[in-house]
């Protein structure tokens, strides 16, 4: 569990989007109120994957995108 505060506002931002990379897990966090400009305090983490353990707990959350391709069925 990790949690993220904003240096402008000292609020604790949100995740709001999580990317799945080759090597990396990338998480998307941004304040929810009306005091910061996400395009200015958004925070990006990333984290390589053999160290991230909530990997299977961002999948099962409403922003998840995989950007990853499946694989095709073997005929």
């Amino acid at each position: 569990m990790m949690s993220v505060r904003c240096g402008n506002c000292d609020a604790y931002q949100t995740i709001v989007g999580f990317r799945k990379l080759p090597e990396k897990n990338v998480y998307t966090y941004e304040c929810e109120n009306e005091i910061c400009d996400p395009n200015v305090t958004r925070t990006i983490v990333e984290v390589p994957r053999e160290f991230d353990n909530s990997t299977k707990r961002a999948e099962e959350l409403p922003y998840y995108s995989s950007e990853e391709e499946p694989e095709a069925p073997r005929q």
